[in-house]
């Protein structure tokens, strides 16, 4: 699970930027999924003649398409040179969840798959870097004797999901009550259809390349680092990746009930001193 942090005036220049990239002639697609790229399917179907063998120079068309809108993630707004967006993103190593499940009080906790876990782990990330956020901000203000607020909460836009959609709402409030130290930087909670909302699909792009990272990091690829997770890393806007393995999961299920909301308050006191690069 992964997605973009932003500020709205960023969030609003990729909005626009992505839809004038999407409607270029050269281009013209309804909307943009990574996945979609990567096999030359739906969408991108037009760019190649068989999905299931995709030439040298079809691969090379689709990577460039993938970089254009990748190259939008990155680019500085209009009044300033710095990149005002960043990824970031969490993994269950679903070999190890399933494993888990195979007991039945751990299915009752856990449930039948990954995905609210990965969910609510995200979310409480994206509290933590509000706390961190905070901080940092709150002493560049007392250098300059500021004792105004240094608080941000976040605003969570979620791709809309058949599902798990109609209990999100329900699921985020209960996430919230249940860790009181994230909910502190955690505003409202809302969902919307990627096909119709350009800043979910570039998070979708973005989340893709977290899941590839991930998946080398693990040895269920080969392979060096691609191109595209590159580009993020370089222009320093890849924030944040973390995983949940067995042992994770162990202690989750050791210290929950069935039915209960993850209490995963604990992660909002994690330090993390110094830069981490990922090298395969």
């Amino acid at each position: 699970m992964g997605g973009l942090l932003g500020r709205g005036v960023p969030l609003f220049e990729l909005e626009r930027r992505w839809e004038v990239l999407r409607n270029r002639s050269d281009i013209g697609i309804g909307y943009f999924k990574a996945s979609e790229c990567e096999r030359g399917t739906k969408q991108f179907a037009k760019f190649v003649v068989d999905p299931r063998n995709i030439t040298g120079a079809e691969r090379l068309k689709l990577d460039s398409i993938n970089q254009e809108f990748l190259n939008l993630i990155t680019a500085p707004v209009a009044f300033d040179d710095q990149p005002y967006l960043c990824v970031q993103g969490v993994g269950v190593v679903q070999k190890d969840f399933y494993d888990a499940i195979r007991k039945r009080n751990a299915r009752a906790i856990l449930g039948n798959s990954p995905y609210r876990l990965a969910y609510d782990l995200a979310m409480i990330q994206c509290a933590w870097a509000m706390k961190v956020l905070e901080s940092d901000v709150k002493s560049e203000k007392l250098k300059r004797m500021d004792t105004s607020s240094a608080k941000d909460c976040v605003s969570f836009v979620c791709d809309e999901d058949e599902e798990h959609a109609p209990l999100a709402n329900k699921a985020y409030r209960n996430l919230k009550q249940t860790n009181p130290n994230a909910a502190e930087y955690m505003a409202t909670f809302s969902t919307a259809n990627d096909k119709d909302c350009e800043p979910l699909q570039a998070a979708d792009l973005a989340a893709f390349e977290v899941r590839r990272a991930l998946g080398l990091s693990l040895g269920l690829w080969e392979g060096p680092l691609r191109k595209q997770f590159n580009t993020l890393a370089k222009k320093q806007i890849m924030f944040l990746i973390t995983r949940a393995d067995k042992a994770q999961l162990a202690h989750i299920v050791s210290t929950h009930k069935p039915g209960e909301p993850f209490k995963l308050d604990a992660l909002m006191e994690m330090q993390i001193t110094e830069n981490i690069k990922i090298t395969i």
